[in-house]
């Protein structure tokens, strides 16, 4: 193996894949897909289940980013990072799991009318920052599903919004001011959830 495939590159190097873009080159999709898993498969995970908020849901996405990055690697065009398109395909994959999942709340809306039972954990099951945690992930839910993908693009993934931009389809500027602006509505829900000042 060449130093370049052997070197773990950092996410903001705008080289960082280029080991994998020569082995997608040479056509060696499989050795191409184990790279980019490795490197970024954890990353992309994370981002769909938090989104999501359930873990076998946000497995089987997973699954279906890699499946549909393998198919599609000999028509990568390098008209952005490798990283960048295999979350624009995580966001594509995301969307169409909301579309289905409010489609499917919808019927069972309709039927008996039983609630669904509350996820949170009780009071004395958690430490305090694995509340935090839930109730930061509870907050997050309540934010739309585009101003939500973009706080966790910038801030669990490290995109900058220029790169977000390339995967959300819109313009940085827009999505900075969405960012900004979720921010001061997260605190709030939290410092409310918590009874106390984050």
């Amino acid at each position: 193996m060449s130093k370049a495939v052997d070197r773990a590159p950092e996410a903001g190097d705008p080289d960082a894949d280029a080991d994998v873009a020569r082995l997608i080159a040479a056509g060696d999709t499989a050795a191409a897909i184990r790279l980019l898993m490795q490197r970024h498969g954890d990353a992309v995970y994370r981002f769909l289940r938090n989104a999501l908020r359930d873990d076998a849901h946000a497995d089987d996405l997973h699954q279906r980013v890699f499946i549909e990055a393998y198919g599609n690697l000999h028509k990568f065009a390098g008209r952005s990072t490798l990283r960048t398109w295999l979350f624009a395909i995580a966001r594509y994959r995301l969307l169409d799991a909301v579309k289905v999942r409010i489609r499917e709340e919808g019927r069972l809306g309709e039927g008996d009318g039983a609630e669904a039972p509350d996820p949170r954990p009780s009071p004395g099951e958690q430490i305090d920052d694995v509340r935090l945690q839930q109730t930061l992930a509870d907050c997050l839910g309540k934010l739309g599903e585009h101003v939500r993908s973009a706080v966790l693009l910038r801030y669990q993934q490290g995109f900058s919004f220029e790169e977000m931009a390339e995967i959300l389809r819109e313009k940085p500027g827009t999505l900075q001011a969405r960012v900004s602006r979720a921010l001061p509505v997260l605190r709030q829900c939290i410092e409310a959830a918590s009874g106390s000042a984050v």
